[in-house]
């Protein structure tokens, strides 16, 4: 595993700037990583990503298709996708709880959806997979559940994420890459405590508290993420999976998350949702017809320096694919846009201010 180096540069309650060193590059947290699910953004090409230092790829997906003997002709997916900077891989473990399949005591069978047939996917071929991808973090194959699930189910998922985590461990051998355990436990306090301890003996390179974004309220999501995140290593990352709202992200920082990913913002952009700071809006709402100011002033993306509202809603109801680029690219740069000032107020101490300004603004 990669000793991955963090550096916690200033503290703002328990909201934290880290510079974080990994294979030679440098990055800061918190940070939020868009989702390029088979090694691309919905139609956002990578070089408008000028902030953003980590994308995500997803295993099960790459696996399918191109599949490994493609990936390995270009000795992993930064070439293969032309990324020059970070990514990380999931570890199909969330497909296993969102994809028809089968939970089996040393893995998961899954579904194809490309062809309808079957695979069967363990800890060592997850890892296998994500080694050969050569992302700079790897996730575990985790035990994922509704989080509505009773007491008992949410202790056998922990349980087995436990031991195929502990396979994961002693099985994965890239020194180039980091391993991330991560923590489940539904909103059963005891659980949490107990996979959090159970990740920590297995000494991981850093900690994704899971389970969440998937049902929970938000009030419960602060909860769980401020019980369990004050049991984890302090020189270590904490990251919660597949939350990317700001307002949601905002919440956590709070509480000293540094990692965040989520499809939201591409998807927001694809249904005309425009990101305003901590709020959006529909441009696909008749008062925009007329309208000739940018998406949101005082933006400087592209799209807001260059075309009014009332084009890019006429592309979004005309020429929906064309809108997509623009909008994209705007509801990216804000998200960005945001993450760098939550960096600047912790180190200015004026993290609480800056949060209030944002939900409230």
């Amino acid at each position: 595993m990669n000793n991955i180096k963090v550096n916690t540069i200033a503290v703002d309650g328990k909201a934290r700037l880290n510079e974080v060193t990994l294979n030679g590059k440098v990055f800061k947290t918190p940070m939020f990583m868009p989702v390029a699910t088979k090694g691309a953004l919905k139609s956002l090409p990578f070089k408008y990503l000028q902030q953003t230092d980590f994308i995500l790829g997803n295993t099960y997906h790459l696996y399918l298709r191109p599949g490994l003997d493609v990936i390995k002709k270009f000795n992993g997916l930064h070439d293969f996708i032309g990324w020059k900077k970070l990514i990380l891989t999931d570890s199909g473990g969330f497909q296993g709880w969102s994809i028809p399949n089968k939970f089996k005591d040393d893995g998961i069978e899954f579904k194809n959806i490309y062809d309808g047939s079957k695979f069967f996917m363990n800890p060592k071929l997850s890892m296998d997979i994500q080694q050969t991808l050569n992302s700079d973090i790897a996730m575990i194959l985790d035990s994922l559940i509704d989080i509505d699930s009773e007491f008992d189910a949410q202790l056998k998922s922990i349980d087995t994420t436990n031991r195929w985590a502990t396979e994961a461990r002693e099985y994965h051998s890239n020194e180039n890459q980091s391993l991330f355990g991560i923590i489940q436990g539904g909103r059963h306090k005891e659980l949490r405590e107990k996979s959090t301890t159970d990740m920590i003996s297995l000494d991981f390179n850093g900690y994704a508290i899971g389970g969440l974004a998937i049902g929970e309220s938000p009030e419960e999501r602060k909860e769980i993420v401020n019980f369990t995140i004050e049991m984890l290593p302090k020189e270590k990352l904490r990251y919660v999976m597949g939350l990317g709202d700001i307002n949601g992200m905002l919440e956590l920082i709070e509480l000293g998350v540094d990692m965040f990913d989520c499809v939201w913002p591409a998807r927001l952009a694809r249904h005309g949702k425009i990101i305003n700071k901590g709020n959006f809006f529909n441009l696909k709402n008749n008062k925009f017809r007329l309208d000739s100011e940018p998406l949101v002033k005082g933006c400087v993306c592209f799209t807001c320096l260059n075309y009014s509202k009332s084009y890019l809603r006429h592309l979004l109801i005309n020429e929906s694919t064309s809108s997509w680029f623009y909008l994209t690219l705007h509801n990216f740069v804000q998200t960005e846009n945001i993450l760098n000032e939550v960096r600047e107020s912790i180190l200015n101490s004026e993290f609480d201010k800056y949060k209030e300004s944002i939900l409230n603004g």
